[in-house]
């Protein structure tokens, strides 16, 4: 065999390794994921966990991720403009799947899709119904509801003991800010059975002034302030900027004169006593899950059940618990950590 001969042969291997794999890279399936948030929100960033377990290990995906960053710009004006955005990122990328996460991604942008025969959607994190994004009549749509853990929350409240052994008292106070979500959320609230104890109030700030004068309220109304969400409390009414939110507990810690609770690990991340919350990362494994089975086995979204989340995380901050001289049975504690939720 001469030397030229080698050389072209040598050539066409490299030309077909080439094409192969611009085949195998225009043939992968599309997935693009839309979050309503940021990674700087600790839910988001344990939706993502959850979705690149499973999907890091399924190189044959073409994995798109975008960011609303709705959170911390709540306003109508930039929610439409981030979903107006989002919807040119999916008419660039032209997915064969769109993962989208909490409520502010499907209202914008995700909606539109439902009943387009070219692309599935499954969805995360939606606190109320999925009439209003019209997935109830759409057979290309499935995903996994978020709900806030209630009656595990209540569980663990009626366990706690003062220094004295003594229960907590049975008057509780929600608190969030004015955010879609917490007042989507403080409809579950407001209906759930809390008995032993009883919901005392439920109240919304949505400035730095009306929140503390709600915490003020709060010690006096209640005997535990529950707090939802706090992300989009005003500095000043009118103005923008928002208070970062470990200001907002290291000043509800400061002030309140009875103990504070949540329903997030957001709230103890920013130091916060104790809290309990839905599994950013059971909604992502669990999407992740129902997206391979879509691309991978065939299987039609609308034969996939939608389903409610059977997971919850609790996260506790050692030094503020010994603060207010509170205890919970060894399990929370042991709970806490072995998910790396124990500060």
């Amino acid at each position: 065999m001469t030397i030229r001969l080698k050389n072209w042969l040598i050539v066409l291997f490299l030309l077909l390794v080439v094409l192969l794999l611009f085949w195998f890279k225009a043939s992968q399936p599309r997935v693009l994921v839309i979050q309503s948030y940021d990674t700087d929100y600790m839910w988001t960033r344990d939706v993502d966990a959850g979705l690149r377990r499973v999907f890091d290990g399924n190189l044959h995906y073409k994995v798109q991720w975008y960011y609303m960053n709705t959170k911390r710009h709540p306003d109508a004006d930039f929610k439409r403009r981030a979903g107006m955005l989002a919807v040119r990122e999916i008419e660039r990328f032209r997915p064969d799947l769109i993962v989208a996460v909490d409520d502010d991604a499907q209202k914008y942008a995700v909606k539109e899709y439902a009943k387009d025969p070219n692309i599935s959607i499954v969805f995360a994190g939606i606190n109320g119904s999925v009439a209003p994004y019209g997935y109830h009549l759409a057979k290309n749509v499935t995903g996994i509801y978020e709900r806030k853990p209630l009656a595990s929350l209540r569980s663990m409240l009626a366990e706690m003991r003062d220094k004295g052994g003594n229960p907590l008292g049975k008057r509780i106070v929600h608190l969030g800010d004015k955010s879609t979500s917490v007042m989507e959320d403080s409809k579950e609230i407001e209906a759930a059975d809390w008995s032993p104890f009883r919901l005392a109030a439920s109240k919304h700030a949505g400035t730095f002034d009306e929140w503390k004068r709600a915490v003020a309220a709060a010690s006096a109304e209640g005997d535990l302030i529950l707090i939802s969400n706090y992300q989009n409390v005003l500095r000043q009414e009118g103005m923008e900027g928002f208070v970062p939110p470990a200001e907002i507990i290291e000043w509800t810690e400061a002030n309140s004169l009875v103990p504070v609770v949540g329903m997030g690990g957001y709230m103890v991340e920013d130091g916060g006593m104790l809290a309990m919350g839905a599994s950013g990362f059971e909604q992502g494994d669990v999407i992740a899950r129902m997206t391979m089975s879509i691309l991978d086995e065939g299987a039609s979204p609308g034969d996939i059940p939608q389903v409610m989340p059977r997971q919850y995380l609790v996260y506790m901050r050692q030094a503020v618990m010994e603060k207010h001289g509170l205890t919970l049975p060894d399990i929370y504690e042991a709970f806490s950590r072995a998910s790396n939720n124990y500060h």
